[in-house]
């Protein structure tokens, strides 16, 4: 019994103690942020809220719900109490979207292997690039409110996306062990030196306590390099 309440108040016992309590939050906490998916208009996120038969509202805590009503191959979105009709129309090289807008405007949008490019009824290019003076958007002659290629992305769920990269959680997990491991354990330190071109410089091919100084602070840099790859998963 003594000898387990002693284990149990080791270094390596609570230092791997917290690293498991510390990724089970995170993986519980961040798991709707790593799986949700989500899509943008004017600068709201949107996430999905509920379905009730044909008709899909998608909420965002910043603006007001969008719904996309499905009718076989067409799909109306509302916002903002307008209507967006959308055809959907498959081909055997590419889809494409034909769309028509509230005042009339006829709008193609197509699918070129995942990246959606918009045609005004001339033909020309819609550009995805807005003016903002400072948060305000501010509308080009000619440019609509909602982009057409926003509209087929709110539409179709295929379009959304979700956000981060989870592995760089793992792979600041393994570093974190690593840096503990190297900082700790003699045995780990001699390991990475014969594993090292030093150990065949060496004249005695033996780690010196420079080298094993030297693996301790590489250990220290690691663990702290290791919550900037966390950060960058989000």
């Amino acid at each position: 019994m003594g000898e387990s309440i002693k284990k149990m108040k080791s270094p390596t016992f609570i230092f791997f103690s917290c690293v498991l309590v510390l990724s089970v939050i995170i993986a519980i906490l961040s798991r709707p942020y790593f799986t949700e998916p989500i899509f943008h208009v004017e600068n709201n996120k949107y996430t999905f809220d509920s379905e009730q038969g044909n008709l899909t509202t998608y909420r965002s805590r910043t603006a007001d719900p969008i719904e996309v009503r499905l009718d076989h191959q067409e799909r109306t979105v509302y916002i903002n109490h307008q209507q967006y009709l959308i055809t959907k129309i498959d081909s055997a090289f590419s889809t494409t979207y034909k769309l028509i807008y509230p005042n009339g405007n006829k709008y193609e949008v197509q699918d070129h292997s995942g990246q959606l490019i918009s045609f005004d009824a001339k033909g020309n290019s819609v550009s995805e690039v807005f003016l903002y003076v400072g948060s305000q958007r501010v509308l080009q002659d000619g440019e609509e409110q909602i982009s057409p290629a926003t509209l087929v992305t709110a539409a179709y769920p295929e379009y959304h996306y979700t956000r981060g990269a989870p592995g760089f959680l793992f792979l600041a997990l393994a570093a974190v062990i690593f840096g503990w491991c190297s900082f700790r354990y003699q045995k780990f330190q001699d390991f990475l030196f014969y594993l090292s071109l030093r150990s065949f410089w060496a004249n005695d091919a033996e780690p010196s306590d420079f080298d094993y100084f030297l693996s301790k602070v590489c250990g220290i840099v690691v663990m702290i390099g290791a919550f900037w790859i966390a950060i960058n998963a989000f």
